[in-house]
């Protein structure tokens, strides 16, 4: 299931907050600065078109947003080179550019822009620039989608911001790019005046593949509007706009005319923006001013600072090394009394999930200073934006601020516009350097910055072993007590050796989610009554965050999960960030886990309709849905199992949650009880070894993996889709519509498996129907080899459940074992694939029924010469053989071919190709099969079936051509049998026989291109053409169910047991989207008659030809 619109990925996130509205009268003409402002000034919104987006009627906290559906909202090509941006759609042209369906609909009849092909050698960029936006709020984010296609070798996307004379790199990418549609959010920040949006695509000299863009979402990008009078405690600015408490003298121009931060209302302030210097901080070695200009140029670096929103700006990052802290220190402070002193401030994060910022208070008492105490702590990766933070300081003694940045590796730790409050009083006069952690007397230091034990950094000591981080929390206990084990999201361990210290609990307080490890089991529960909450952290950047409750203090809940009044869960809380509105929480690094890792936990959701609580699954850049809350309940608390599943090294849980905490009637969102189970990879059940399977108790010992958000399930026969078995009992299904899921394909597989025998025969059932269906492929893992492909079928194969087998090979004497695998990959959104009745059994299996030599040569053997060879022609520079195969018709698929030029194959002589032994037939068959002779005269194909003795059915002389041609042989065998091609060559230059597409079907052989579709479609080719991604004609009859509308009988019969060739035309819209028939290539004759029955029921802008 794809994560929702709302369930954003780790990024820049910002607060959506709900756009400004003026009413005016109809047939306004605004002025021109109030056009494009991300403001509504008509009634109609027309001011707000072409903008880059569509002005529409938004609700409260609805974006300004192009789908390009209608036309590109405003967005110009600007490139100056023949390599440009361009609108369309999958559906609309043959050599289409871009994906094969868009972001919003998911089908090929969406809209986007897409860089078109571009067929010069020389480095070219397109470019795509918005038209002239104004006046962006700090909380301005842009969203969209983009799309590179796998192996395109796009050398750089980039996207760029000008105002007035600076142009801004706010996000730029060299891949790799994940597979499929991939979100980008980036911030703005505050933006006065005019500024446009730029996108790029720079492609390299062998760039072939598509760049796309769809989904350009403008996020919380409008000021405030002019308000007569303002809420209860909310500042009047001057030119008449509220805005919040918390947002006065907070370092942005929230109010759109700087009032809020003017000297009059902040002068009693103390800000330090670290333009000329560090005011009144002080700092240890490892702090250093700098600015976006003039910096390393890692990816990670802050493009620009805070204050300025400026490449020119200044801030401080940590340059310290990644296990040494870099550690500022405020001036000394006078006892705060009733009052509080408030640091607002400005952190960056980004690059590293070890990247630390902590912020201590140092107590200095009447004889010593106080061990410093940890208010605030931020770690990981939060994106490559500024985010606020804030905390409120009551003391009876005289105090110190400590801000401590510890960067991890490839990462960033930066600190903006450092804000004290007004009641934040330096002491008058120090004579001399204030004890504690700056003098040069030893003080007390705060335990999270103590030196590292004997262990590396990173690993964690217990006893006498040093356990590397690879090997912390993997769900397999390295240590004695458990350690490596705990903090895991369902107990509690160590980092780098040290523990972290617990923020005070104080009312109010935001306190961090990790601190002193306590003992635990590996199977442990997260209760959240300690303080550390099982490795879970908070990771939100807006006014949401996820923090530890006491249960009295729940939003009328008033007891943890367990029913304790005194207990404490998970809650969402507020908190001062500024960008996006949901609340994030995230485990440490997890992993491996086994196919049956679960989730068990306790949940309270109530929220108005825009809320949600879900469990998303991060894995480096992938984030996928596994569970979201299914509606808001005030009926307390509920309990729920997530299967997880088998994943790789690294992957964290994360949950995510929205609500509104100010709006009416106790909203609130938590979690409580949270176990992590049966996660250990070596985790196994007698099940894990039932490779064979009907799937109707369960789905033995076959699990699915997490290659994208499609999954196979375990469905059960209903309507249009029924199993093999019964017709009425359970099958495993991949149907990219349900749920919908928009992932390239999805993994069916095994636990490792010990081989019973040196051959192995996998047998099953499968079913692949739909006018836009894409590929099913078996593979084979065995331990120290690469993968092997086994068998594979493409397109549509009729509504019908089709038998198929491979031979598992296997090298005893290794002791080596074994996983196999179904792949479905989708071509489009029409059509399902389904498995049923698997079964292995000792020995080779009978040669296939059908060979496409796409994964394998099928078991074909052509003897000790090998002078067959099966190939394929993607390079362009094969010796000799067709330029494309049959099955795909592209250089990329295989076939089987031998050279018979003299060199290789003298005059005369004879090349053989012989299959493995079919089983015996029941009645007669035809045995099909596609062949391909080079223009010069290759010499004879003869074809033969060997039962007890060796018969000659074919022989084939002629010059050959461009085209594929389709040959059969009936075939009747009551023993088994083996069918030879034989290439007799004739002695000429350059001459080949290509053999493709081998099928047996059951009855006589046709007439070519005759045909009654009882047996299947007689040589007559469904597949899409000329390009992947469009439709494919099936093959059905009126008895068989089928989610598609067909005629109920056929003609050939007159019942519903007959079948016909149809195409469902309802998948398609108009533009000129084609399905083929195509028959085989036939004989040049002076007249011939097609006469054929055709039931027609579709819209007049279809039509047959």
């Amino acid at each position: 299931m794809r994560l929702c619109g709302h369930l954003l990925p780790v990024g820049v996130l910002l607060l959506a907050g709900p756009p400004g509205w003026a009413w005016v009268p109809n047939h306004c003409r605004p002025p021109i600065e109030a056009v494009c402002n991300f403001v509504c000034d008509c009634r109609d919104c027309s001011d707000e078109a072409q903008c880059g987006y569509h002005g529409a009627l938004p609700a409260p906290d609805t974006p300004f947003a192009c789908d390009f559906e209608q036309d590109s909202c405003g967005w110009r090509d600007i490139s100056t080179s023949g390599y440009s941006w361009l609108r369309g759609r999958a559906g609309a042209e043959r050599e289409s550019p871009g994906p094969h369906s868009d972001h919003t609909l998911g089908t090929d009849l969406g809209w986007y822009v897409a860089v078109g092909t571009h067929r010069g050698k020389e480095v070219a960029t397109a470019a795509l620039r918005s038209p002239v936006l104004r006046e962006a709020a700090p909380t301005c984010q842009l969203r969209l989608w983009h799309y590179a296609a796998s192996g395109a070798d796009a050398a750089e996307l980039r996207l760029e911001l000008t105002h007035g004379a600076e142009t801004l790199t706010l996000w730029q990418s060299s891949g790799p790019w994940g597979p499929g549609w991939q979100e980008l959010v980036v911030a703005t920040g505050r933006i006065q005046g005019d500024f446009r949006m730029t996108f790029f695509a720079t492609r390299n000299a062998t760039h072939r593949g598509a760049v796309a863009l769809d989904d350009v979402v403008f996020w919380g990008c409008g000021l405030p509007t002019p308000q007569a009078h303002c809420a209860l405690g909310h500042h009047h600015c001057q030119n008449g706009a509220c805005v919040e408490p918390h947002q006065l003298c907070d370092g942005e121009d929230n109010c759109g005319d700087s009032s809020d931060e003017s000297p009059p209302a902040c002068s009693h302030h103390m800000a330090t923006d670290f333009e000329t210097g560090l005011g009144p901080w002080s700092h240890s070695e490892g702090w250093a001013r700098n600015r976006s200009t003039g910096g390393p140029g890692c990816p990670t670096w802050p493009r620009r600072d805070h204050s300025r929103n400026s490449a020119r700006g200044s801030f401080l990052v940590s340059v310290a090394e990644p296990s040494a802290p870099a550690i500022l220190s405020s001036p000394e402070f006078q006892a705060s009394g009733s009052h509080n002193c408030s640091l607002t401030f400005y952190h960056y994060l980004h690059g590293s999930e070890d990247g630390c910022l902590q912020l201590f208070l140092q107590t200095h008492g009447p004889s010593a200073p106080q061990v410093p105490i940890l208010l605030r702590r931020r770690h990981g990766e939060l994106g490559a934006a500024w985010v606020r933070d804030r905390v409120d300081i009551r003391s009876e003694h005289p105090f110190q601020i400590l801000l401590a940045g510890q960067t991890g590796p490839g990462g960033v730790v930066g600190l903006d516009d450092l804000i004290l409050s007004d009641h934040c009083k330096p002491v008058p006069e120090v004579s001399s350097p204030a004890p504690g952690l700056l003098a040069p007397a030893p003080g007390p230091q705060p335990p999270g910055l103590q030196p590292q034990d004997f262990c590396e950094p990173g690993h964690l000591s217990c006893g006498d072993l040093c356990v590397p981080p690879e090997q912390l929390c993997d769900f397999q206990q390295q240590c004695g007590g458990g350690e490596d084990e705990q903090e895991c999201g369902k107990g509690q361990t160590e980092v780098g050796g040290a523990p972290f210290l617990q923020a005070l609990p104080t009312a109010g307080a935001r306190q961090r989610l990790r601190g002193h490890s306590v003992p635990a089991t590996v199977a442990g529960t997260t209760d959240f009554e300690s303080p550390e909450a099982g490795g879970w952290e908070d990771a939100s950047v807006g006014q949401l965050q996820w923090g530890r409750l006491p249960a009295q203090e729940g939003r009328g809940l008033g007891t943890d999960a367990r029913g304790a009044v005194t207990g404490h869960f998970l809650s969402l809380q507020r908190a001062w960030g500024q960008l996006t509105a949901e609340a994030r929480v995230l485990t440490p690094a997890l992993g491996p886990s086994g196919p049956h890792c679960k989730l068990h936990m306790a949940y309270y959701f109530h929220s108005h309709s825009q809320g949600f609580l879900a469990l998303v699954v991060v894995e480096g850049s992938s984030r996928e849905l596994v569970w979201q809350a299914g509606g808001s309940s005030s009926e307390g608390w509920k309990v729920h199992t997530v299967l997880l599943g088998a994943r790789c090294r690294p992957f964290r849980l994360e949950f995510v949650g929205l609500v509104d905490l100010d709006r009416p009637g106790q909203q609130g969102a938590g979690v409580d009880d949270v176990t992590l189970k049966d996660c250990s990879p070596t985790e196994s059940t007698k099940e894990d070894a039932e490779v064979s399977c009907n799937f109707e108790r369960d789905t033995c010992g076959w699990h699915t993996g997490h290659l994208t958000d499609a999954h196979w399930h375990r469905a059960k026969s209903r309507g249009p889709g029924y199993d093999h078995t019964t017709g009425q009992g359970y099958y495993m299904l991949l149907d990219p519509t349900d749920p919908p899921a928009r992932g390239p394909g999805a993994h069916l597989l095994t636990q490792p498996q010990t081989p019973a025998a040196p051959q192995e025969c996998l047998s099953f059932w499968y079913h692949l129907y739909g006018p836009q269906i894409g590929t099913l492929r078996l593979v084979m893992r065995q331990e120290g080899e690469a993968e092997k492909h086994l068998w594979s079928r493409s397109g549509t194969q009729g509504n019908h459940w089709h038998q198929a087998w491979a031979t598992l090979h296997h090298q005893l004497a290794s002791g080596a074992k074994y996983q196999l695998l179904f792949e479905g990959l989708r071509n489009g959104y029409h059509g399902s694939m389904a498995l049923d009745d698997l079964a292995v059994r000792p020995g080779p299996c009978w040669a296939p029924d059908h060979c496409s030599f796409e994964d394998s040569a099928c078991g074909f053997s052509s003897g000790t010469q090998g002078l067959w060879r099966r190939q394929a022609n993607a390079t362009g520079h094969a010796a000799w053989g067709p330029h494309t195969d049959h099955t795909t018709e592209t250089a990329q698929g295989h076939y089987m071919v031998v050279d018979t030029s003299p060199q290789a194959l003298p005059r005369g002589h004879v090349a053989s190709l012989t299959s493995e032994k079919h089983r015996p037939l029941a009645q007669p068959a035809c045995l099909t099969f596609w062949y391909h002779l080079s223009i010069h005269n290759p010499g004879t194909l003869r074809v033969h079936v060997e039962e007890a003795a060796r018969q000659q059915v074919l022989s084939i002389t002629a010059h050959g051509g461009f085209a594929w041609r389709l040959g059969n042989v009936d075939v009747q065998a009551e023993q088994a049998w083996r069918v030879v091609f034989e290439a007799v060559a004739a002695g000429v230059e350059h001459s080949y026989i290509a053999l493709d597409d081998l099928l047996l079907q059951d009855g006589p052989c046709p007439r070519p291109a005759s045909c009654d579709f009882e047996a299947g479609l007689c040589g007559w080719s469904p597949l899409p053409w000329p390009r992947p991604g469009g439709y494919s004609w099936d093959w059905s009859s009126g008895a068989t169910p089928s989610r598609y509308s067909q005629p109920p009988v056929d003609h050939t019969l007159g019942t519903e047991a007959g079948h016909f060739a149809l195409f469902e035309t309802g998948v398609l819209g108009p533009g000129g989207q084609v399905a083929w028939l195509r028959s085989q290539p036939l004989l040049a004759t002076e007249a011939s008659c097609l006469r054929f029955w055709y039931h027609m029921g579709f819209p007049e802008h279809f039509y047959c030809v």
